[in-house]
């Protein structure tokens, strides 16, 4: 799964029962765990960001709210971890 494919299934899950007005902050949030889940994962699949993006709209459709920036990082550590991948603390999924 892309990035921008991840995306496109949270923003078509994200309806009117959000808030607006920090989507955007949200989304870059997003994109920035993606990508460094793409970092981190060896392989082409990027499995790690289906996993999260599928926790996402998960919690969209469970609670009708987006998840914050640090719970998203924590379900990309928790995937890292199960998988074998290390992950520094230093890094935006360690924190």
């Amino acid at each position: 799964m892309t990035i921008e494919s991840a995306m496109d299934r949270i923003e078509e899950a994200d309806d009117s029962r959000t808030d607006a007005d920090d989507r955007e902050q949200q989304y870059e949030m997003y994109r920035k765990t993606f990508r460094a889940l793409e970092d981190i994962e060896p392989d082409d699949d990027d499995e790690g960001i289906a996993v999260v993006a599928d926790w996402i709209v998960e919690q969209l459709e469970t609670t009708g709210k987006r998840p914050g920036s640090r719970p998203v990082r924590r379900r990309a550590r928790k995937f890292c971890n199960r998988n074998g991948y290390d992950v520094s603390d230093n890094d935006w999924l360690g924190s």
